[in-house]
C-alpha cells in the first residue's frame, strides 16, 4: 500500500542518526583571529542551531612556525569549549610552511607534524582529514594526483601506527574530479582513506538543477571499482550570497552587445545574435544562459544558441552578432571559422578576462586548455596589457567610469573593477579602437577594460572585449535559505552520511566577494535566513536517518527519516505551489516550514493534503507515511 522508494539499497539506511557522524555539520574558522576571539558566542549559535560537527584548519604553520618550535594554546582551548557545547571539530590537516616546501619533499617532516597533533587530541577526535581540494591550487606548485596519493598514504600509515581506530578522511576535492580521483586510486588512494570527501559546489544553479544526484552516483561507482566501500562525505558545500556587479542578470553585457551591434551597424533597428555554448569545454558553463537571458531582455535582439558545428555556416547576413561567453578560452580548432565571421563583417563578443587567452582543444575525448600564443588576437588586431605586461600598471583598478556618451545605454554598477586592459597596440589599416570603460587606480587611469574594435583593414567586421571579472553571482539570502535543506537532502539521499554546509559566518564585507559572502551568519553574526533554515531542520530531523523517499506525484520530492520513535517527511517542490497527499497515521502530526515556522495541518481519513513549494516543509510526529493513490 505504501509507496517507499528505497535508495541505494542499504547504503541509504547507513546515512546519519544512532552515531558519531552527524550530517548536521558545518565548516567554521574557529581557530583564526577574529573568530577565535568570538568563538565562544560562535559556539552558542551553533549549538542553538543544532549543528554538532565543525570542520576547521588544523594548519600545519600554526602548530610548527618554525622547525621544532611548537605551538598548541588555541587548540588547547577550542576543543574542550567546542566539546561543552556539543560540538565535535573535523580537522583538516593541511598546508605547506615555507621552511620545507612543498610538502611532498618533505614527508618526514610532514609526518612529524601529523604525529604531534594526532596524538595530542586523539581522545576529542576521532576522524582527520588529509589536506583541502588538493586537485586545485591548495597543491603547490601545481595540482598533481601522484604527489598528494603519496601523502596521502605516508599520513594514513602515521595515523594508524597512533591508533588504528582513528579514521582517515580522503581531502575534499573540488568539485568532482572524476581523472584526479581515478589517478588517485590507481596509485592506492582508495585503500589510504576510511572516508571519502568531495566538494560538489553547483552555485548559482538550484540543488535539484546542477548534476550533483548524478556526480554522487559517479564517484560511488568509481570508487567501488577499486574496491572502496568507504562513506562519502561532502565536506565543503554552499551558495553563497556576494553579487558580482559584472554578471548580475546579465544586463550589463546585453546594454554592451547592443551599443555595439549599433556602431558596427548604425541605423539596424533589430539584431539576430548567436551565443556559442559548447558543453564540456573549459570556459564554457553557466554564463551562457545568463547573457542569452540578458540580451532577450533587449529590445530588438533575437537570441539562438549555437555549437561549434553551427560555426561553418554562420553567417553576418542572417546572424551579424556572435556571442562567446567563455571566460578566457576560446576553441582553436574552430577560430578560423569565427576569424572568418569578423572578416565578413560580424560583430564578435568576446566576454571574459583576457580575449582568447587559453587555447582550448578536444584530445581523445578530453579538453586541453594550454596557454594560446599571440597569434589569435594578432589576427583580430586586438592588444592587451596587465601589471605583469607593463611595468608601472597597478594589479587591478580601483573603479570604472563610462568612456562613451551617457545616452548609450550602458549603466554601469556603482563598483566595476578590472585588472586586464584592451589597447590599440595592434590595429591595421584604418581600425578604430572605441573604449566603452575606461578604469582607473586613484585618479590615473590603467586602462579601458571593455572597448569596441571597429575593423576597416582585412578584417570588416568588429569585435568587442569585455575583459571583466566573470565569476559567477550568488544568490540572494533568501534563495540560500531555501537550497540549504534542499540540498541537504539531496546529499542525503544519494548516500552522504555527513554534510558540512559551507560557511558558518560571512567571512568579510565586501558584498561582491564570494568568500565573504558563504555563511549562514553575516559578518557582525547577525543570523541569515539560511542560520532559521538549519535550525529548522535539524530541529525537525535531530538524529534521524533517511530511510527513503515517498512517491507523491506532481514533480514533488518527498524524503523519509526516522527519528527511532517516529517518522518525518520533508517535503518540497521547486518549481513552485503544489498540493500533495500523503496517506499518513499517528497521533502529534505537526509541521513546519522551512524557516521554523508551524503550519497548520490536519489528519483526516488518514490522509493529510498540504501545499507544497520551494520551502522545504516538515510532518513530524508520524507512525507510518506513504503516496497517496
Amino acid at each position: 500500500m505504501l509507496k517507499l522508494i528505497a535508495v541505494f539499497g542499504m547504503a541509504a539506511l547507513a546515512v546519519g542518526g544512532y552515531c558519531q557522524v552527524t550530517p548536521f555539520s558545518i565548516c567554521a574558522h574557529l581557530n583564526g583571529g577574529e573568530e577565535y576571539q568570538d568563538h565562544q558566542r560562535e559556539l552558542q549559535l551553533l549549538q542553538q542551531a543544532g549543528i554538532r560537527g565543525v570542520r576547521a584548519d588544523f594548519t600545519w604553520g600554526y602548530f610548527e612556525p618554525q622547525k621544532g618550535k611548537w605551538q598548541f594554546e588555541v587548540f588547547d582551548r577550542l576543543i574542550p569549549d567546542a566539546k561543552a557545547h556539543g560540538v565535535t571539530l573535523l580537522p583538516i590537516l593541511c598546508y605547506n610552511v615555507d621552511w620545507a616546501f612543498p610538502v611532498q619533499d618533505h614527508l618526514d617532516d610532514w609526518c612529524e607534524y601529523v604525529r604531534t597533533v594526532v596524538t595530542r587530541y586523539k581522545g576529542d577526535l576521532k576522524y582527520w582529514e588529509v589536506w583541502n581540494e588538493p586537485n586545485i591550487e591548495f597543491w603547490k606548485p601545481k595540482p598533481n594526483a601522484d604527489e598528494y596519493t603519496r601523502l596521502l598514504k605516508a599520513t594514513y600509515d602515521t595515523i594508524k601506527q597512533i591508533d588504528p581506530t582513528l579514521q582517515v578522511v580522503y581531502g575534499g576535492t573540488a568539485g568532482v574530479p572524476l581523472d584526479f580521483l581515478r589517478r588517485s586510486f590507481e596509485l592506492g588512494g582508495a585503500k589510504a582513506c576510511d572516508v571519502l570527501a568531495i566538494h560538489p559546489y553547483r552555485y548559482p544553479t538550484a540543488p535539484e538543477e546542477g548534476g550533483i544526484a548524478e556526480d554522487l552516483v559517479k564517484v560511488r561507482q568509481l570508487l567501488a571499482e577499486f574496491g572502496g566501500k568507504q562513506p562519502i562525505w561532502i565536506t565543503e558545500f554552499g551558495w553563497p550570497t556576494h553579487i558580482n556587479p559584472a554578471v548580475g542578470d546579465g544586463a550589463l553585457f546585453a546594454q554592451m552587445i547592443a551599443y555595439s551591434a549599433k556602431q558596427r551597424f548604425p541605423g539596424t533597428a533589430s539584431f539576430r545574435a548567436a551565443i556559442l555554448d559548447v558543453p564540456g569545454a573549459p570556459g564554457f558553463g553557466p554564463l551562457t544562459g545568463i547573457v542569452r537571458d540578458g540580451l532577450r531582455r533587449m529590445p530588438g535582439f533575437s537570441v539562438r544558441i549555437i555549437g561549434l558545428a553551427d560555426l561553418a555556416a554562420l553567417s553576418p547576413a542572417d546572424t551579424p552578432v556572435l556571442v562567446m561567453p567563455s571566460t578566457e578560452q576560446y576553441p582553436a580548432d574552430y577560430f578560423d571559422q569565427i576569424l572568418r565571421f569578423v572578416r565578413e563583417g560580424g560583430l564578435l563578443v568576446h566576454i571574459g578576462n583576457t580575449p582568447l587567452y587559453y587555447a582550448a582543444r578536444l584530445k581523445d575525448g578530453k579538453w586541453e586548455s594550454p596557454i594560446a600564443p599571440e597569434e589569435a588576437r594578432a589576427s583580430l588586431h586586438v592588444g592587451w596589457k596587465a601589471w605583469w605586461t607593463e611595468k608601472g600598471l597597478p594589479e587591478s583598478a580601483d573603479h570604472s567610469m563610462l568612456a562613451v556618451p551617457a545616452d548609450s545605454g550602458i549603466v554601469l554598477p556603482q563598483r566595476l573593477g578590472s585588472a586586464r586592459w584592451l589597447t590599440d597596440a595592434k590595429l591595421a589599416g584604418k581600425d578604430r579602437l572605441i573604449p566603452l570603460v575606461n578604469s582607473y587606480k586613484g585618479d590615473a587611469l590603467a586602462g579601458s577594460p571593455v572597448a569596441l574594435y571597429l575593423y576597416d583593414s582585412d578584417l570588416k567586421g568588429a569585435f568587442l572585449g569585455i575583459c571583466l571579472d566573470t565569476s559567477l553571482t550568488g544568490v540572494t539570502d533568501d534563495t540560500e535559505a531555501l537550497y540549504l535543506p534542499r540540498a541537504y537532502m539531496i546529499a542525503l539521499r544519494g548516500g552522504m552520511s555527513n554534510i558540512y554546509w559551507y560557511e558558518f559566518r560571512d567571512g568579510g564585507d565586501d558584498p561582491a566577494y564570494n568568500e565573504d559572502r558563504f555563511g549562514v551568519i553575516h559578518h557582525d553574526m547577525t543570523p541569515k535566513p539560511a542560520y532559521l533554515a538549519y535550525q529548522a531542520m535539524a530541529a525537525a530531523l535531530g538524529k534521524a536517518k533517511f530511510i527513503g523517499e515517498v512517491a507523491v506525484g506532481k514533480g514533488a520530492h518527498c524524503c523519509l527519516f526516522d527519528t527511532g520513535v517516529t517518522k518525518t517527511a520533508a517535503l518540497w517542490h521547486p518549481g513552485g505551489e503544489v498540493k500533495v497527499t500523503l496517506k499518513v497515521s499517528g497521533t502529534g502530526v505537526k509541521a513546519t516550514d522551512y524557516l521554523g515556522k508551524p503550519l497548520t495541518v490536519q489528519v483526516r481519513g488518514g490522509k493529510v493534503t498540504l501545499p507544497v513549494s520551494e520551502g522545504v516543509v516538515y510532518l513530524t510526529g508520524l507512525k507510518e507515511v506513504g503516496g497517496a493513490e
